[in-house]
């Protein structure tokens, strides 16, 4: 089924944004940023062009830096199917055809196939705080884009101001007005209510001040038979009292005054029902009200729909959900950049936290995660108050991909990573480097342990062998020894000795599960080998053990050099020197 598509939304001067191009995907839309960047303003400009009525009130804050009389703009290239009736209308609307980025002028002298029709919608806020709704034609004049088409495209919104009863009440254009599609229930509603003689439930001395003023209208020539009524106006409707209820208890209440969670899946259930249409639908802050299960449900559902849907959130277990959805950022400049899904899908579901921190630092791996943890506490003491993340990608290859998504989105991140012999292309990793600066640490050659064990003396053998916990000694010792060819018991002293000078030399190779190439014939060995940086370093607490070693063990000095800039880089980033 077709439906309502927003190919291209333009900005000029509207409430942060100078100027602001997006491109958002047909189904799910995810937008990420930080606080007070514009993610809201996207959803309410969407909502602004297709608002279902003319009663919106401007003010001056929603243009660019209050200037009112440069007047903003917003435009979008939008699809329409048929069904919409853009075509029914008394002035013709004439569509302009889409090249993949912007709609341009149809060709008309040509026997090749036509590309896809589209139009080209804006609303305009004036000099005059008012509104202008205009469908732009392809010679460059304008026609008004009028309510009625406005409300046939359809938009369901819900706002992140927790005021969401709109949609639940027979507001005009609300989804429970389009979903009962009755035009004469309003004056129906007015005859009957008409009928109801309200001034009867008054108490007497009220009666008698109604009776009073009636007999003074009379004096003046006034109407006379006062009595009370609903009244609707500019502004208030008698429709907009009217709304859905339901029983709780055998008590009827207003779906109104249930929480704000269930309100707004109320809302997207009217939604659901007018499918036929498949309107627009705009979350702001998705999460709200709703426990992560909900969250889950919710994105789930909307999925599902052929309706494009646009959604703010801080939510990790929404970003969790939303794999195959279109993940944008927001940075502080306002700019908006895509995150590739080929290059973040599996850290999407593994650690979606990464994409909403102020600072996301990536490591390549568990090792380096609890490292980094442990640089972070020694030298930024309340790094994850300060909105650090310190998130593990899974090995190299997956470190370059996700700093290039991240990179290409405009997030703020840093990255810890090896410099491996088989390493994808080194010109990538160039760009990523000029890009970053100091904010990425890539070894000049090797992994971590590589880079600090040898950096340790044979006198720190016992300390290097003994965990926190003393549980994986004798396994490490082990490991040792198979290295050596030792068989039966063994002591400290045993490999000390065996090994001689190439002690450390030895410890780095277990800590790395190094395979020499004559034994990688043998299977079986090749596996045990490798399964010894287990007993070492390569996990999260490893790489905490390794460097809390690093710093009690005096090593720190000898590597200072090469851990300080990306330091320095982050506290400079989250602007943590100023604060302390």
């Amino acid at each position: 089924m077709s439906a309502p598509k927003v190919l291209r939304l333009h900005m000029e001067r509207f409430r942060g944004f100078e100027s602001l191009t997006w491109h958002p995907a047909p189904g799910m839309n995810i937008i990420l940023g930080g606080g007070n960047v514009g993610k809201s303003t996207l959803l309410e400009a969407i909502a602004l062009l297709l608002h279902p009525t003319n009663s919106f009130i401007l003010s001056d804050s929603d243009y660019w830096q209050r200037k009112v009389e440069e007047e903003f703009c917003i435009e979008a290239v939008i699809q329409l199917p048929d069904s919409i009736g853009i075509n029914r209308q008394s002035t013709v609307a004439w569509p302009w055809e889409w090249d993949g980025a912007n709609a341009v002028l149809p060709k008309l002298d040509t026997d090749e196939n036509s590309g896809q029709p589209v139009y080209k919608i804006q609303v305009r806020g004036t000099a005059d705080l008012e509104l202008v709704h205009e469908l732009v034609q392809p010679d460059g004049s304008s026609i008004h884009f009028s309510t009625a088409l406005r409300r046939s495209i359809g938009l369901v919104r819900l706002a992140g101001d927790d005021k969401n009863d709109r949609d639940l009440r027979l507001i005009q254009g609300s989804g429970l007005d389009r979903l009962l599609a009755d035009k004469g229930l309003r004056a129906k509603l007015g005859r009957k209510i008409a009928l109801d003689s309200i001034e009867d439930e008054l108490n007497p001395e009220a009666q008698e001040k109604l009776s009073e003023l009636d007999t003074k209208f009379g004096e003046r020539a006034l109407p006379t038979e006062l009595g009370l009524g609903f009244v609707g106006g500019a502004g208030l409707s008698i429709n907009a009292l009217v709304g859905l209820t339901a029983k709780k208890n055998a008590i009827v209440l207003p779906l109104t005054s249930w929480g704000s969670g269930t309100r707004r899946l109320a809302a997207l259930a009217i939604a659901d029902t007018l499918q036929e249409r498949a309107p627009i639908t705009l979350v702001d802050e998705l999460e709200r009200g709703l426990e992560p299960y909900r969250q889950r449900s919710l994105v789930y559902s909307l999925r599902k729909n052929v309706s494009q849907t646009l959604i703010t959130t801080h939510s990790s277990a929404v970003i969790g959900a939303a794999a195959g959805s279109a993940l944008w950022y927001i940075d502080a400049k306002g700019a908006i950049g895509a995150l590739p899904a080929d290059k973040i899908a599996t850290h999407q579901q593994l650690d979606p936290e990464t994409f909403l921190a102020r600072l996301a630092v990536v490591a390549e791996g568990a090792t380096e995660t609890g490292f980094v943890k442990v640089l972070l506490t020694r030298f930024l003491p309340t790094w994850e108050d300060e909105g650090v993340h310190v998130t593990d990608a899974g090995g190299n290859e997956n470190v370059l991909k996700l700093l290039e998504a991240m990179s290409e989105g405009g997030l703020r991140f840093a990255g810890f990573a090896d410099c491996e012999p088989a390493s994808l292309s080194p010109t990538r990793w160039g760009i990523v480097k000029a890009h970053l600066g100091d904010l990425l640490l890539r070894w000049e050659q090797g992994c971590l342990e590589e880079n600090i064990l040898p950096l340790f003396s044979p006198l720190h053998f016992d300390q290097l062998i003994t965990d926190p916990e003393e549980a994986k000694r004798g396994m490490r010792l082990r490991s040792l020894a198979d290295r050596l060819g030792l068989n039966g018991e063994i002591t400290t002293q045993m490999i000390q000795d065996k090994a001689g000078d190439q002690l450390i030399q030895l410890v780095t190779q277990a800590a790395t599960g190094m395979v020499p190439a004559s034994m990688k014939e043998d299977k079986q060995k090749t596996k045990e080998w490798k399964g010894h940086a287990r007993l070492w370093f390569k996990s999260v607490t490893g790489g905490h053990e390794l460097a809390e070693k690093m710093f009690s063990l005096g090593v720190w000095p000898n590597v200072e050099t090469k851990l300080l800039p990306l330091i320095n880089a982050l506290k400079t980033t989250i602007g943590y020197e100023e604060r302390i």
